[in-house]
């Protein structure tokens, strides 16, 4: 097996794992792996959508909730990984960044 993929649970998409050079695979394997990493990368502006909206309203509970500070401080930190870690699996696989303006 030159690559497989591996769902992970903190972004809640399928993570390539490389195994072998890209180089060193048959056109169908490219192929068939671009197929799949072009599917990922479809669905990572959504899901930086879905961590974004929920980094809001935790951000909104902040504001009516100081004494929970550290609480959702977490979640918050939490969240922004996650996002940032989605926007480095785009870079990885597209070999640019994903654009966007601000808050979606």
């Amino acid at each position: 097996m030159k690559y497989t993929f591996i769902f992970d649970d903190r972004i809640e998409l399928d993570m390539p794992v490389i195994y072998v050079p890209v180089e060193q695979w048959d056109q169908e394997e490219t192929a068939a792996f671009f197929e799949k990493t072009q599917g990922i990368t479809s669905q990572i502006p959504a899901k930086i959508q879905e961590f974004d909206k929920r980094y809001m309203q935790k951000y909104e509970e902040l504001q009516h909730r100081p004494e929970s500070f550290f609480e959702i401080m977490d979640e918050l930190n939490e969240l922004s990984g996650k996002i940032s870690e989605l926007n480095v699996l785009y870079l990885r696989i597209e070999g640019t960044f994903l654009h966007a303006g601000g808050h979606f």
